[in-house]
């Protein structure tokens, strides 16, 4: 019985000190050393683990239960990122908010679904032109955007109403492209941030309001990848998987300079209501949230509800595929500043990409 004491005890205290160092993910910069950003992809299973082994010391009656709960405690605030109760996803009534804005971000892949497949762009445009429909955003912020094959989605948003749109690059015929904006609302200034991300200032009734499109830089993961990080899932790790963690670590550590030198001028110079939307390409727990986190709020926190994850990997679908059981994370988020209030937040499901879209009805105002 103490052997077995003993081992729990260093089980126990291993757990333990990953989910504390997971503390240091929001910290530590990644240019000082990537190790609590690679830690904080594992916040949720340590902190069930160790949930886990406080019910086991609790059963046994014995004072090493202690150790969990104290490191649950420290991490405890982190849950609210992941996961909310008490918020909404109706979109209030507009004549009760009248500088209210409804804005839908979404990575829609170029269109070809989950599987890269381009004959099925049209059919996949023509299905996120009737989710346009349904919800009637006042904004669309996308990412991957590209014209489908045959299909002429921008004249059909157009006809819809979205007569004002811009992307950080344009396709043949000034077709926009990559990470664009559509907007009802008139824009009156466009600022190109970099290839991956745009801000545009609209003109409401009363007030304007800055919305950044983002699209932060991808992990770059193929199959190669998916396969090893499902095999690091079941404890497989092989030479191979130095490959893919390099490839983990070098995107952590360009999120750094995106964020220093793109991202956290604009969010700091804005003295007007600011929204940023967009994929993030990294999770509630980073090194990335947490300094966005810092000078803006997140609406999944202001009005989500449940579980949330906006990625679901091309083979999710796929419950034979081992790669099916690749991480899914809430990636794809909006954060406000002060001047703006979240009045309604939204997952929607939606089968045209790899991606969910995000709805949010914003108040301008606060």
């Amino acid at each position: 019985m103490k052997i077995i004491r003993t081992i729990l005890f260093m089980l126990s205290l291993i757990l333990a000190v990953g989910l504390a160092l997971t503390t240091l993910a929001g910290v530590v910069s990644p240019s000082r050393t990537v190790v609590p950003s690679l830690l904080a992809y594992g916040y949720l299973p340590l902190l069930a683990a160790n949930v886990l082994m406080a019910l086991v010391w609790g059963l046994m009656r014995r004072w090493e239960a202690l150790l969990p709960v104290a490191v649950i405690a420290l991490r405890w605030s982190m849950v609210g990122c992941f996961l909310q109760v008490g918020g909404t996803s109706k979109v209030p009534p507009r004549e009760e908010h009248p500088q209210m804005v409804t804005l839908m971000t979404y990575n829609v892949h170029m269109f070809q679904g989950r599987e890269m497949g381009l004959e099925q762009s049209d059919s996949n445009a023509a299905e996120f032109l009737t989710l346009v429909r349904q919800h009637r955003p006042d904004v669309l912020c996308l990412q991957e955007y590209a014209e489908p094959k045959h299909l002429a989605l921008t004249d059909s948003l157009t006809l819809l109403g979205y007569n004002h749109y811009y992307g950080t690059s344009t396709s043949k015929g000034d077709r926009p492209r990559s990470t664009v904006v559509f907007s009802q609302l008139p824009i009156t200034y466009v600022q190109r941030i970099d290839g991956t991300k745009l801000m545009v200032e609209l003109m409401g009734d009363s007030q304007r309001l800055r919305v950044c499109c983002v699209h932060m830089d991808s992990y770059g993961f193929d199959d190669s990848d998916r396969e090893e990080i499902a095999r690091m899932r079941h404890g497989e790790v092989q030479q191979s998987s130095r490959r893919t963690m390099s490839k983990v670590k070098e995107t952590i550590l360009r999120h750094q300079t995106e964020w220093e030198q793109s991202l956290h001028p604009l969010v700091t110079g804005s003295t007007m209501p600011l929204v940023v939307a967009g994929d993030f390409n990294d999770i509630p727990s980073s090194w990335l949230y947490s300094q966005i986190s810092k000078e803006l709020r997140d609406c999944f926190r202001d009005q989500g509800f449940g579980y949330s994850y906006t990625y679901r990997d091309a083979h999710d679908h796929d419950r034979g595929n081992p790669q099916s059981w690749l991480p899914r994370f809430r990636i794809d988020m909006v954060f406000h500043n002060e001047g703006v209030q979240t009045l309604s937040y939204k997952r929607l499901k939606a089968e045209i990409s790899d991606h969910y879209p995000v709805l949010v009805a914003l108040e301008m105002g606060n």
